[in-house]
């Protein structure tokens, strides 16, 4: 079992570093600001995530483990979101032309965590390491938090007025 663990998280490493440069490339490929920012600040994110999945390797190889809590609290991923959804809203007199690069960022993005949340899902459903189950279960919430954030981002870059609609639930009468 330790083997299919160990085989996991370097999957899940590469995982996270394929993120990392897929929203580090989208962002410094586009001017613009929300857009960038947004992809940066998930960036960022998959670092964390990396560290925490090095860290679980290390323990479950024998190696030392360099303990952290920061990837148990959730906090700072549904925080990044409601910041993002701010900004969107605070940009919404802004005229923002989409950028067919920076959508395609988002895009890929979106797949990646996608095909994460589904990788992650798994494994916490079927270890039966209780370290391994809260690690891939907090990871599968997290691909899930940053899907949605990309998701309402792209949505918002491509079609501001869907967006807003969506957003504040408006109700069609006529």
């Amino acid at each position: 079992m330790s083997s299919d663990l160990e085989k996991a998280a370097k999957t899940a490493i590469f995982l996270e570093e394929e993120g990392y440069a897929i929203y580090t490339k989208g962002a410094n490929n586009s001017k613009n600001v929300l857009g960038s920012s947004t992809l940066m600040a998930i960036a960022e994110k998959e670092l964390m995530h990396k560290k925490a999945i090095q860290n679980f390797y290390a323990r479950i190889t024998g190696k030392e483990f360099n303990a952290s809590s920061d990837w148990e609290n959730t906090k700072w991923s549904e925080k990044l979101k409601t910041q993002v959804l701010d900004s969107i809203k605070a940009s919404l007199e802004k005229s923002v032309a989409p950028e067919k690069e920076l959508l395609n960022a988002y895009e890929a993005g979106m797949e990646l965590e996608r095909k994460g949340y589904d990788f992650y899902k798994k494994i916490s459903d079927e270890t039966d390491d209780a370290a391994a189950k809260k690690l891939f279960a907090f990871l599968a919430k997290e691909e899930n938090i940053h899907y949605d954030l990309l998701q309402d981002t792209h949505l918002y870059l491509s079609n501001p007025s869907e967006w807003f609609h969506k957003e504040e639930n408006w109700l069609v009468e006529g």
